[in-house]
């Protein structure tokens, strides 16, 4: 994916709700529940971001939690 210049190095890291709901393919429950586990949100107006790392760890948290 090419992305123009002009374009903020800062977005590429995080996502924003509607978009991290249809790629995980999760409803607000889901997300309610990621929540619950520390998944932290940017509000910026009424856009909802988050930090794409915070949701990797979030997973992996879950992941070793449920191994356990």
């Amino acid at each position: 994916m090419n992305m123009p210049d002009k374009t903020s190095l800062i977005l590429g890291r995080y996502i924003n709700q509607q978009t991290l709901m249809t790629e995980l393919h999760i409803g607000y429950d889901t997300l309610k529940t990621l929540h619950l586990n520390g998944l932290e949100v940017i509000m910026i107006g009424r856009q909802h971001l988050y930090d794409l790392e915070d949701v990797k760890n979030i997973f992996n948290q879950l992941k070793n939690d449920s191994s356990d």
